[in-house]
């Protein structure tokens, strides 16, 4: 393991959490089309809530702490709360979707606020494709200025893109727009339910001769995992870090053991502390015990376990079933597990793979 993972296995053993992600609010300037949020009409954490429930997370000795929404920009107590997280001593990540930032914007963002990052999502290369899922008119160009305000400002700024039917045929023009505007960029190759369970979200995903040439030679310049890399359960024995490394808050204070595993913990304004929950909660022994079991039953008796991503969240929205494979996790690791065999083959006869340098391990079937 390197330094990184030696400290993720160190906190998923211990469940000790040094992150949150606090949804601060459902309202939201764009309509994206398998955006997974359920609003549920109850009220949301006003001002004076919304620092009491920092201040919980801060006792906590949480470190990472994660803006997100909805939009949540569109709070109009934004740089309140965020000033009040950053004399909490919190490194601050925001996820928006810049409709937004501006020039004056993204100088408030900078002197007042001093995130670590921002995390933008990026439907597309052009404006027809980004529009055609977030629904709103004029929101790419409106990405691409706040970007460059922000870049401008030495603010890092992370692209998010899910691989969808619409945009699949320009992964390589996103690759190029994201290298023009100087910021990184990740894929994400698997669209997920909403967070009630519909099902709809998942009909935009990539089909599957897409996901066989993504993994495929063809764009190991385009992708981040350039190989393939198998699970290491021997080190990390969690499937994930949920209930462990992290968890996460929607914008009425309810607590999760994730984002995407909305098994109610409790509510913030109800607690004390977070410590009082985390050892006891009866919510996050059981899903700390399942993410365990999943190395050594799902993933052990499927023949692309050891290249699985697998989310306990997500196999429970869309299978009932926390331990249960689900479609696109099995999907995606039938190609990884593809294209590390074949690679794998070809350097043990000696063939030199421009650009990969890897050494391969034995990889059984």
């Amino acid at each position: 393991m390197n330094a990184y993972q030696a400290i993720i296995a160190r906190n998923w053993k211990s469940a000790t959490p040094y992150s949150a992600l606090f949804e601060l609010t459902y309202i939201c300037n764009h309509a994206c089309s398998f955006c997974y949020n359920c609003p549920t009409g109850e009220k949301e954490l006003n001002t004076r809530q919304v620092f009491e429930a920092l201040g919980k997370i801060a006792d906590f000795g949480v470190l990472f702490l994660t803006f997100s929404g909805g939009e949540p920009l569109c709070r109009k107590d934004f740089f309140e709360i965020a000033k009040e997280a950053q004399r909490l001593h919190f490194a601050i990540r925001i996820y928006t979707n810049a409709f937004l930032i501006d020039e004056a914007m993204a100088e408030r963002l900078k002197n007042e606020v001093h995130p670590f990052e921002l995390e933008i999502s990026l439907h597309g290369a052009r404006p027809e494709t980004h529009e055609a899922l977030t629904r709103v008119p004029g929101s790419f160009n409106r990405l691409v200025s706040a970007v460059q305000a922000l870049r401008k400002r030495d603010m890092k700024v992370m692209l998010k893109t899910p691989i969808t039917r619409l945009n699949m045929d320009e992964v390589r023009e996103i690759k190029a727009l994201a290298a023009e505007l100087n910021a990184d960029l990740h894929f994400d190759p698997v669209i997920t339910p909403k967070d009630d369970g519909d099902q709809e979200p998942l009909q935009l995903g990539a089909d599957e001769e897409f996901m066989k040439r993504w993994w495929s030679e063809e764009f190991v310049d385009v992708r981040e995992e350039k190989v393939p890399l198998r699970r290491n359960d021997a080190d990390i024995s969690a499937v994930c870090g949920t209930g462990r490394s992290g968890f996460a808050l929607d914008p009425y204070g309810n607590i999760y053991p994730c984002v995407q595993w909305r098994r109610k913990v409790a509510n913030v304004m109800e607690i004390s502390s977070l410590k009082e929950i985390w050892r006891g909660s009866s919510v996050l022994k059981e899903v700390r015990r399942v993410a365990e079991e999943i190395p050594k039953t799902t993933l052990k008796n499927s023949s692309v376990g050891d290249f699985t991503a697998f989310c306990a969240g997500v196999a429970w929205l869309q299978t009932g079933d926390p331990t249960k494979m689900y479609a696109q996790a099995e999907l995606v690791a039938r190609y990884r597990k593809k294209t590390y065999l074949e690679l794998q083959a070809r350097a043990a006869a000696g063939e030199f793979i421009e650009g990969l340098g890897q050494t391969f391990e034995k990889c059984g079937e």
